[in-house]
């Protein structure tokens, strides 16, 4: 449901409801390196993502590919694709068969050769189109710096309105081994037209109405220690739409091994819309005296839509085997379209893990975030917010088939304007789950949560118990049912409360970090010692 607030109003009814779905299959096969591809992803009509356009609405597509190489230098495709589109807007079908064959000549000559056959019907149009698109291209490198690319897209009477006769034409050249400038030219005999209906999301880049675009710049390493980056931006919001130009430099200064400086510069050049050109400067210093201690920080500022500023600070060490520590803080001040404002966060954590066994943890953690600001419209009321919160995590293996996870945390949360009181409120939190190894891949877990608020005297249960599969070593895929339970003053009973089945993944990402320079290498050695000690997955 949209609430129409912010950069979204909502013109019609605010309800979305609707299903989407993404299934995709690689599978590698024993013969000249075949792989076969599927995939399959749909949406209904009432599917509706404001976050992102990561998938269209009344939208299905299934497409399944064969790959192979029947030669180091050679390798062939053969693909079939169905879509079909249907909302209120549209409802068309298009089914695609496709072959394509590449072959690099030598090092410094690659050719393309592909068909496609399409079938497109629009139903709403009543008419149907057939089309034969022959592509034929290659990739030339006429020098270790310069190179070509040039592909031709043609189709052999009428075409389909996504794929229209077009040439490509691209160039780059190695000025040196920091930078390179490219140029790229596309020649087309009519706009593309993407099929689905991107009515609610915007088409994106899906389509563009340009028959002829031309780009041109230069992506380089300014040395060793420095970058230009380069970018053009668009942005949507609630007076329209905002492009810009942007170009940045990064740079960083190591002074010693143990201390390094870190420069930065963006200019955003408005093109069009309603909005300004900007800037963006960033100065920071990271320190690492010792292989067990690392900090850093980081100022910028800003002045996009008026002016901020941002100051951060984090440091991370292990203070003896087994524990760590670590702490961030940032500070900030803004105003930003007349709205002034402060703000500050910090974080400070201790960390108990033994680096030789998995069978106990724990963890305390600090958490402050407080905020002042303006009201809207600039009055002078200012409005203030404080949130401070205090947890503990632990986990203990006590035998080779039980786990057991635990955690209390007491959060304050304050607000206040300079007009009515200052008010705060305590709410706490206890958690407690019990896991039992059945099999070497299945388990059975129960867990209980409480939240608690004695200053309203509420207070909300839950408990549930599952039933686990460990697919994969760090994988676990489990399927519950949970019970919940609330209780409120005199009865009234404003929060929902539903009874039901879930399902739950869990994985463990520890073997993905690089926890204060532990090697991998002992990570997995250390997981597995475990596991053949314990006969299961860990």
């Amino acid at each position: 449901e949209i609430m129409g607030v912010g950069n979204f109003f909502e013109t019609g009814s605010s309800e979305h409801n609707g299903n989407a779905v993404d299934i995709q299959l690689n599978q590698p096969l024993s013969f000249y390196q075949g792989v076969i591809r599927a995939r399959y992803s749909a949406a209904s009509q009432g599917f509706f993502n404001p976050f992102g356009a990561t998938v269209t609405a009344g939208s299905r597509r299934a497409e399944a590919s064969f790959e192979l190489k029947p030669r180091s230098t050679s390798l062939l495709r053969f693909g079939v694709m169905d879509e079909r589109n249907e909302t209120s807007t549209v409802d068309n079908s298009r089914r695609t068969f496709s072959a394509g064959w590449d072959e690099a000549i030598n090092e410094r000559i690659r050719l393309h050769l592909g068909y496609d056959h399409r079938s497109y019907n629009d139903s709403l149009t009543e008419k149907a189109t057939e089309s034969n698109l022959i592509t034929v291209g290659a990739e030339i490198k006429l020098t270790d710096k310069l190179e070509f690319a040039i592909k031709r897209e043609q189709n052999l009477g009428e075409a389909d309105p996504t794929y229209p006769d077009q040439t490509t034409l691209g160039a780059t050249y190695k000025v040196n081994k920091w930078a390179k400038l490219f140029f790229t030219q596309r020649l087309a005999s009519a706009a593309i037209t993407p099929i689905a209906d991107f009515s609610g999301s915007g088409a994106g880049f899906a389509s563009s109405g340009a028959r002829r675009e031309t780009a041109f710049g230069i992506e380089s390493r300014l040395g060793k220690y420095s970058s230009m980056t380069g970018r053009y931006q668009i942005e949507n919001g609630i007076n329209g739409t905002d492009s810009f130009a942007v170009i940045g430099l990064q740079n960083r200064l190591p002074i010693n091994k143990e201390l390094s400086l870190q420069l930065g510069f963006e200019r955003g050049f408005h093109l069009a819309g309603s909005g300004e050109s900007f800037n963006s400067v960033t100065i920071g210093m990271g320190w690492q005296p010792t292989k067990d201690f690392r900090s850093s920080a980081r100022y910028e500022f800003r002045d996009r839509a008026g002016a901020g500023q941002l100051f951060v600070v984090g440091a991370a060490g292990r203070i003896r085997e087994g524990i760590t520590a670590l702490s961030r803080f940032q500070f900030a001040r803004t105003n930003f379209e007349g709205r002034h404002g402060s703000s500050m966060e910090g974080t400070a954590a201790v960390a108990y893990r033994p680096l030789k066994t998995d069978r106990a943890g724990l963890l305390f953690s600090f958490t402050h975030r407080s905020r002042v600001q303006d009201a809207v419209g600039g009055s002078a009321v200012a409005t203030r917010d404080q949130l401070d919160s205090l947890s503990t995590d632990g986990y203990f293996q006590a035998t080779d088939r039980l786990e057991l996870y635990g955690r209390v945390a007491l959060r304050l949360n304050a607000n206040g304007q300079a007009d009515l009181p200052f008010v705060s409120t305590f709410t706490y939190l206890t958690q407690g789950r019990a896991q039992y190894r059945l099999t070497r891949r299945f388990d059975w877990a129960v867990e209980m949560r409480r939240l608690t608020q004695p200053s309203t005297g509420t207070s909300r249960s839950a408990y549930g118990t599952e039933v686990g599969f460990w697919a994969l070593p760090d994988l676990r895929v489990g399927l519950g049912y949970n019970f919940s339970a609330k209780r409120e003053p005199a009865g009234f009973s404003p929060l929902p409360s539903k009874n039901g089945f879930y399902f739950t993944l869990t994985s463990k990402i520890s073997r993905l970090f690089d926890l204060m320079g532990t090697s991998q290498n002992e990570l997995v050695g250390a997981a597995k010692e475990e596991s053949d000690n314990s006969g299961g997955p860990q």
